[in-house]
């Protein structure tokens, strides 16, 4: 499951986040399936396109009800609103 919300958050991130080093390779690898729990917020079909529910997004991060997905709703939230920065080594 971390692995399929790391590989949207790269997807999603602008070109211009990557800093003066540019771009750093990613392995790419297809995701066939949501992990248990998640479909709530996504769901990924058979082609691989990652169909995201941005109103249960919002509405988790929002009311805080479900502790177990609230961190991957905020994370989607930041990368949808510009606002996440990448760890720097």
């Amino acid at each position: 499951m971390r692995y399929a919300i790391l590989m949207i958050a790269v997807s999603l991130l602008p070109a211009a986040a990557f800093g003066e080093q540019g771009p750093k390779r990613v392995k790419t690898q297809i995701v066939r399936e949501s992990a248990p729990g998640a479909s709530v917020l996504y769901a990924i079909d058979e082609d691989a396109t990652v169909r995201i529910d941005w109103d249960a997004v919002e509405t988790l991060a929002t009311s805080k009800a479900d502790r177990t997905m609230l961190p991957i709703a905020q994370l989607m939230l930041a990368i949808r609103d510009r606002t996440w920065k990448p760890v720097r080594r």
